[in-house]
């Protein structure tokens, strides 16, 4: 593995950085095409420590800068690494959906469910912290799972369409909800996994994700 302090590389040299000259570089790096090399030079830079400049820029605006790289450059396994790595899942909400939502677009339900396992922290994000307790079902982890639904209940969490699904697949109810919803891909997928019976057409106006769920999990009866 490459290590940055072997290859001359100070990995505290954010911490003495000028804001307005990160930003005004990364304005410029946006608007070209970087060969292989060069990204991965970046990455390295980037992503091989947490430290933050403080002169000129803000924590959060650091992190977007961050965000918005890897998104721009979506190299799964690099950001995956990044939020587990240093445990910034937190700080990073739509890099963390971005992951999971993409796993899970392909029905890769295991995968997404792993990324949840690794994380350490307690999650903050909406989203996010309905999709942990769905993924702790799906692992069998039910106590675990209801215990964080009664803290999210205590604190005023009300979804009558997430709640009717995981009462269906904690056991608590016999009664499949039959009610599809294409509002995020969680909300499909349990839509597809409590439904025995499910069946959806897809419109010119369905998502690409949801296109793509269907597309791996074998629901497109009609090709054309």
């Amino acid at each position: 593995l490459y290590d940055p302090a072997e290859n001359g590389l100070d990995i505290n040299m954010w911490s003495n950085s000028n804001g307005d000259q990160i930003l005004n570089i990364f304005k410029r790096i946006n608007k070209v095409d970087l060969s292989k090399d060069a990204s991965e030079i970046l990455n390295i830079l980037l992503f091989t420590n947490a430290y933050y400049p403080e002169i000129n820029i803000s924590k959060d605006q650091f992190l977007e800068l961050k965000s918005k790289w890897l998104i721009k450059n979506f190299n799964l396994q690099l950001i995956e690494d990044y939020l587990l790595n240093n445990q910034v899942i937190n700080e990073h909400p739509k890099l963390t959906k971005l992951l999971v939502d993409d796993y899970l677009s392909r029905s890769e339900v295991k995968k997404t469910c792993e990324i949840f396992s690794k994380i350490k922290e307690s999650i903050q994000d909406e989203y996010l912290s309905k999709f942990n307790i769905y993924c702790l079902i799906y692992n069998n982890k039910k106590e675990e799972a209801q215990l964080l639904i009664d803290l999210k209940k205590e604190l005023g969490f009300e979804d009558k369409f997430y709640e009717k699904k995981i009462n269906y697949l904690m056991g608590y109810s016999n009664q499949p909800d039959t009610k599809i919803s294409e509002n995020t891909i969680l909300d499909f997928h349990l839509s597809h996994r409590t439904n025995p019976e499910f069946k959806f057409d897809p419109k010119n106006s369905t998502s690409k994700e949801i296109w793509k769920y269907l597309s791996t999990s074998n629901l497109l009866d009609n090709v054309k």
